[in-house]
């Protein structure tokens, strides 16, 4: 079996030592990583605990150090670690060669345009009759999703009718169709949920948090949904501002891998 840490260790190790951290913020609702021309946003995940920096400025420390705080137990501080994740694999020409934007018109971004690589949106059809667990409550999944597919929702903090996220030992090893938050990265569910499900499930990691590298499809994911930062002064507003939803103003949802 391998180490759960072995999955944090293979993304951290390839970023180069030589790229720096220009600039860090973090948000009520996004923290945010630059390194030269790269942006990284993930969730901002407000929870406390053990510290691996004694300190909280990340500016000027190397990129590679201060994406290991995604191991932290402290998950302000891990939420830094996923941002610059995604600041080193969600750049435009790292996404581009894996054909992430495929499809997608950059000279005509609508908001539609934005988020339709989703994989939500993109696997409709496919889960219509399925069994279909999602980990993290998304707005209106259960309006959307429920009518065509045999829907059941883990939350860390439940809404009327969600499971709760202890569940998954038990509801995820049944289940045909998986999709799960990019911020398990940051709680350290990720590895975990990944291993609980049945060999022939179709896995998808979704949200602005997870970090667009193939190695995850190694550990069983088959799709990630994810952020790439094209605007990072909208970008900046949105994290200062506290703001969540209008992100999107700041980028685009891509997909890499099956569809």
């Amino acid at each position: 079996m391998r180490e759960s840490w072995e999955l944090y260790d293979e993304l951290i190790e390839e970023i180069p030592n030589e790229l720096m951290v220009d600039y860090f913020a973090i948000g009520l609702g996004w923290t945010q990583v630059w390194s030269g021309d790269q942006t990284g946003v993930a969730m901002t995940v407000k929870q406390s605990g053990p510290r691996l920096l004694s300190h909280g400025n990340y500016k000027g420390l190397p990129l590679k150090d201060v994406a290991a705080l995604v191991k932290s137990w402290d998950f302000i501080e891990a939420s830094v670690g996923a941002a610059a994740l995604n600041c080193y694999y969600n750049t435009f020409h790292k996404v581009k060669a894996q054909g992430g934007f495929k499809g997608i018109t950059l000279e005509d971004l609508t908001h539609k345009e934005r988020v339709k690589k989703e994989a939500f949106i993109a696997f409709r059809k496919e889960i219509t009759g399925k069994k279909v667990a999602i980990i993290g409550h998304f707005p209106h999944i259960e309006k959307e999703l429920g009518p065509i597919c045999d829907l059941s929702i883990l939350e860390r903090n439940p809404q009327k009718g969600d499971y709760p996220d202890t569940a998954c030992e038990y509801i995820l090893p049944e289940q045909d169709y998986l999709f799960i938050t990019g911020m398990t990265l940051t709680n350290k569910t990720l590895p975990r949920l990944l291993a609980l499900a049945k060999d022939n499930a179709k896995i998808s990691i979704v949200g602005p948090s997870i970090c667009l590298s193939p190695k995850l499809f190694q550990w069983g994911a088959n799709n990630l949904s994810g952020f790439c930062v094209l605007e990072r002064d909208l970008l900046n507003e949105v994290v200062l501002r506290g703001e969540k939803g209008t992100i999107f103003r700041s980028g685009v949802m891509v997909s890499i891998g099956g569809e």
